[in-house]
């Protein structure tokens, strides 16, 4: 048995995949659990209703989980995003359904005049300094969101390296930035948060996000709640290269992933 714990779906802003065809996808390959984390950009509470697609989601995974019920287990989620931005409207999107998983995510970074989407950044005209700092304050970032929200699983860590190296072959010694993760790895174990490997990077950087070596500190310093998570946006990428992530844990050590139902944590052997 394995959960793809991060999947998106029409009701998120970036895809236009339909629920039933990742299930469909999910199951052909051998999946039997997967969540629908369709994206909650706070920040973009001004730009468009954000609370609607949510709901739709929620409406759609009831649905599906009565016709598939003895073939896939679909979990109805959310994947927010700067919630400590704008309190009120965070607090809205929480509590808006009893979700089965929140993932708490940071796609936008208070940086200067780049307080957009990092996916929508041309790293190649900043400086490698500028890049370094933009990191530094990606994880400030992060540290404050594990500090004010409630969630479950932190998603891709490491995201920004998809495309500041990924795309634009600008290569970040992550060593400059280890206070700053082993910071947020003591948070989310103290918490009782798990750790994504968001399997999307393999076709990015050839590595999950984020990479062996934070997963083996967060082995180290105790941590075992560990989730995957495809990314998919798209049928055909649902439990992308969950082979080559499950191989990375073994070899660290981790002898579970879990994922969640009705916001609790449920152990899978690997």
């Amino acid at each position: 048995m394995i959960a793809d714990m991060h999947t998106h779906s029409v009701n998120s802003h970036d895809s236009v995949c339909e629920i039933e065809d990742m299930c469909l996808s999910q199951m052909q390959k051998g999946t039997k659990i997967f969540a629908v984390t369709d994206h909650c950009d706070v920040f973009l509470y001004k730009d468009y209703d954000i609370y609607t697609p949510i709901k739709n989601s929620a409406d759609t995974v009831r649905t599906l989980n009565e016709k598939y019920a003895d073939k896939c287990l679909i979990l109805s989620g959310v994947e927010i995003s700067e919630g400590f931005w704008y309190n009120r409207e965070y607090e809205k999107i929480h509590s808006l359904l009893a979700y089965d998983v929140i993932l708490g995510s940071v796609h936008c970074v208070r940086f200067k005049e780049l307080e957009k989407p990092y996916s929508g950044i041309d790293f190649s005209k900043l400086t490698i300094e500028q890049i370094y700092s933009y990191m530094d304050c990606y994880f400030n970032d992060m540290l404050e969101m594990i500090s004010t929200m409630d969630f479950d699983v932190l998603a891709h860590m490491t995201c920004p390296l998809r495309y500041i190296t990924g795309k634009y072959g600008v290569k970040v010694d992550l060593s400059a930035f280890d206070g700053k993760i082993t910071e947020i790895l003591k948070a989310i174990i103290s918490k009782g948060i798990a750790l994504e490997v968001n399997t999307s990077g393999y076709a990015a950087i050839k590595d999950g996000i984020p990479g062996k070596e934070i997963l083996k500190k967060d082995f180290d310093m105790g941590g075992y709640l560990i989730t995957l998570g495809s990314d998919a946006h798209i049928a055909e990428n649902a439990s992308y290269c969950f082979d080559k992530a499950i191989g990375t844990l073994k070899e660290i050590g981790f002898k579970n992933i879990y994922y969640y139902k009705n916001r609790e944590a449920h152990q899978i052997n690997i």
